[in-house]
């Protein structure tokens, strides 16, 4: 089982979520977007799945196997970086 987090539940995050969701073998454990709204309908859209704002919180999450960022492109170093120093697959 590949145990997944999501940063980023705008415009493709929720096409992610869906599809991990979906798949077997994968379990969708955690979704963060920095804008509460959409927060709000990633937990509405995934009731058992965690939700938080922040994506350190993800990131640090011993329990996530990889890291899914669906953010502005501008942000994916950073991002990236920081799930892989946490040694996440991204």
């Amino acid at each position: 089982m590949i145990n997944v987090g999501i940063i980023g539940f705008g415009y493709w995050g929720p096409n992610l979520a869906r599809n991990f969701s979906m798949a077997s073998n994968v379990e969708l454990l955690k979704i963060a977007d920095k804008n509460l709204n959409r927060c709000n309908i990633a937990k509405k859209s995934y009731p058992k799945v965690e939700i938080t704002k922040n994506p350190d919180e993800l990131i640090q999450d011993s329990n996530i196997d990889l890291v899914v960022i669906a953010t502005p492109v501008s942000t994916h170093f950073d991002l990236a970086i920081k799930a892989l120093e946490n040694g996440k697959h991204v």
